[in-house]
């Protein structure tokens, strides 16, 4: 009787004991399953990021464009000015070609430049889109042999005496425009060189004196042409 009691409590105890292990054992198990879903969701939500990224990166690409053309002669070098500034350059290849890339989109102005040529600067307002190339066409620079030729001698109005220094600038009207400027010699002489076909004005003036403008209209290749005396008045 006294051992059939002692298996009866032993049993007892280790029915317990079980049930303790079986519920320490479902903690156990929770508490794995739970920080199984958390890593679980922060390597899906990792996962979720990577196609914003690959948006952004395609936004961005995409507010960049592409300008192209051809020069005349070839191995010109092109510049490309964004707020009267020089932004990017590149030099033609031997067939002409050139290409600007990854340029931000906007308004830009191009310019042209060889040994031997006047500079193009014609090309103006050249916009940029996002995600397209654009040609601006052929440039054909003029060469110093063809040009049209000015001179004349600048004079002061009060004494009649040379006015040295003098600025000779030419602003274009019609035809193929470029930057020329003169500057008047110790005697007030100047000369300078012009595209044939141009139309234009020409603006002299001096520090001391007020400006004045001659117009002067289409002159043909390799001539002299004599502006004579340009008399400028004191301010």
């Amino acid at each position: 009787m006294g051992l059939g009691k002692n298996n009866d409590e032993n049993r007892k105890t280790i029915m317990r004991y079980n049930k303790n292990i079986d519920g320490n054992y479902k903690l156990i198990l929770s508490i794995t399953l739970l920080l199984t879903l958390s890593i679980y969701t922060m390597l899906v939500g990792c996962e979720s990021e990577s196609p914003i990224q690959t948006e952004d990166d395609e936004s961005i690409t995409a507010e960049f464009g592409v300008l192209t053309g051809t020069v005349q002669p070839y191995e010109a070098l092109v510049v490309l000015q964004r707020n009267g500034a020089d932004f990017r350059s590149t030099i033609a290849n031997d067939e002409g070609r050139w290409i600007l890339s990854e340029l931000p989109i906007g308004n830009y102005s191009l310019y042209v430049v060889a040994s031997g040529y006047f500079t193009d600067i014609s090309r103006n307002d050249i916009n940029v889109e996002a995600g397209e190339t654009f040609d601006i066409g052929t440039v054909v620079l003029r060469p110093h042999t063809e040009a049209a030729t000015l001179i004349g001698k600048v004079i002061d109005g009060s004494d009649g005496q040379p006015i040295p220094k003098s600025e000779i600038n030419v602003i274009c009207v019609t035809g193929i425009c470029a930057p020329v400027i003169g500057i008047t010699d110790s005697e007030g002489n100047f000369s300078i060189q012009l595209w044939s076909g141009l139309a234009g004005k020409v603006n002299i003036k001096s520090q001391d004196h007020q400006p004045t403008i001659i117009r002067v209209q289409e002159l043909p290749p390799r001539q002299i042409f004599d502006l004579e005396t340009i008399v400028l008045e004191r301010k």
